[in-house]
């Protein structure tokens, strides 16, 4: 019997080519942790610093209000409070490894003017320039950096966490943001149960408000008359050309003069009797004596106006009582008051019923806001002045109460306002419309990048 043989089997130790791919593993998985930590970490280094230049620049584009409307102020005093403004904004948030963010005031803000084009569907951006023919800016612009190679001030690149040991120490990051104030041509206060706008439910004829702003514009320009008989020349005159024509305006300007302990005398000449100290805490706003380059005008009726230049209107329901109206002064108008309306809500064109008087009833309730900024409707037609009239509104007006007297004789009732401007909550934005030197009522800061 043939006996058999075997042959040993020789074991290959494969051990060290397993350490070496299990190396090589290793470093891929290490390199591909390292990466999602550090994409990570620039994805939410970026959203911090998206949040934070759009903080900034809806903090320091808040300024731009004041060079548009009435009495503007000077646009480099608007711009260097809104570049401060924004610079100071932007260190209240952190970014990656700092604390605060960094805004260069002379490279990283800029301003200039937008209208929406809706031939194009795009924002019309015009960096640098003023509004034509206006002045002031309604577009402010921020940039925020970490790409600056070697700065300590809080824009310089972005430091990496593990992607130095496959040889990238940092990455580079830039954030945008632009927001614009557009004219408004209504409101609309949505469905929130305590959502309101601040219109007041007054109307006053377009053609006498405009001789308002054109006495108004002469006066930033030229200062108080010295001849009382330009008061109404000026008002009439569309041409800048205020003298040698003969006034036939309505007396709308003057002011109010004590009388040896009689009731007050009305004065016809330009009024800049009264100054407004205000701000956003509405408890805090009040009126006083004292010139602030911003005229008064009475725009009570009185028994030498034009009959039907003024009055209420319901905004909202037509059986809108004095309560009704005293609540909007106060509070403005509400989704209740414009689910009346077309597509619930104040667009303008719009027909309101209203009545070409005024109540008594609501003196306390227009005292309670004097000195803040508020809108006023404009209409060009009316239709049976009176109890039952028709109003064709076609324009805002912003205003504040001065002082108001709604008791005792006719003539010697007033209800004096100044224009000012007036930023609307919720309002409607008249997209594609360009400011003028007639706008004073504006939608809230918008952003559009």
């Amino acid at each position: 019997m043939m006996s058999q043989i075997y042959f040993p089997r020789h074991r290959h130790n494969r051990s060290g080519a397993v350490a070496i791919v299990a190396a090589i593993l290793l470093v891929m998985l290490l390199g591909m942790v390292a990466l999602a930590i550090d994409l990570g970490y620039i994805v939410l280094t970026r959203t911090s610093m998206q949040a934070a230049t759009d903080a900034a620049c809806l903090s320091g584009g808040t300024e731009l209000i004041e060079g548009l409307g009435v009495a503007p102020a000077p646009p480099a005093s608007v711009t260097a409070s809104a570049t401060s403004i924004a610079c100071e904004y932007a260190t209240f948030h952190p970014n990656g490894d700092v604390q605060e963010s960094f805004l260069d005031a002379e490279r990283d803000v800029q301003f200039g003017w937008a209208v929406f084009d809706n031939e194009l569907n795009e924002w019309q951006k015009n960096w640098g320039e003023e509004i034509p023919g206006v002045g002031g800016y309604n577009l402010i612009g921020v940039t925020m950096r970490r790409s600056v190679l070697g700065s300590t001030k809080g824009d310089g690149p972005l430091p990496l966490i593990f992607a130095p040991v496959l040889g990238r120490t940092y990455s580079t990051l830039e954030t945008t943001a632009a927001a614009v104030i557009m004219p408004a041509k209504g409101v609309n206060v949505g469905n929130g149960e305590n959502a309101t706008s601040d219109v007041l439910p007054f109307v006053i004829n377009k053609k006498l408000w405009e001789k308002y702003r054109r006495a108004q514009a002469y006066y930033e320009t030229h200062g108080i008359p010295t001849d009382p008989l330009d008061v109404r020349d000026i008002m009439d005159n569309e041409t800048n050309n205020y003298r040698g024509t003969e006034p036939t305006g309505e007396p709308l300007f003057g002011h109010w003069v004590p009388v040896n302990n009689k009731p007050p005398e009305f004065k016809q000449d330009f009024a800049d009797i009264w100054s407004c100290e205000c701000s956003f805490d509405a408890q805090n706003s009040v009126t006083f004596f004292g010139s602030d380059g911003i005229l008064e005008v009475d725009i009570f009726p009185r028994d030498d106006y034009t009959s039907g230049n003024f009055g209420t209107v319901d905004v909202g329901s037509s059986s809108n009582s004095t309560s009704d109206i005293s609540r909007q002064i106060l509070y403005g108008v509400n989704a209740e008051d414009l689910s009346y309306l077309p597509g619930g809500q104040l667009s303008l064109p719009v027909n309101l019923q209203g009545d070409t008087g005024v109540s008594a009833g609501i003196k306390d309730e227009l005292q309670d806001i004097y000195g803040q900024c508020r809108a006023i409707l404009l209409f060009s037609t009316l239709v049976d002045p009176g109890n039952n009239a028709s109003f064709e509104i076609i324009g805002l007006a912003g205003i504040r109460i001065m002082q108001v007297e709604m008791t005792g004789a006719l003539e010697y009732k007033h209800l004096s306002v100044q224009l000012c401007q007036s930023t609307l909550s919720n309002a409607i934005p008249d997209i594609g419309k360009t400011i003028g030197n007639d706008t004073t009522v504006f939608t809230p800061l918008v952003l559009i990048e």
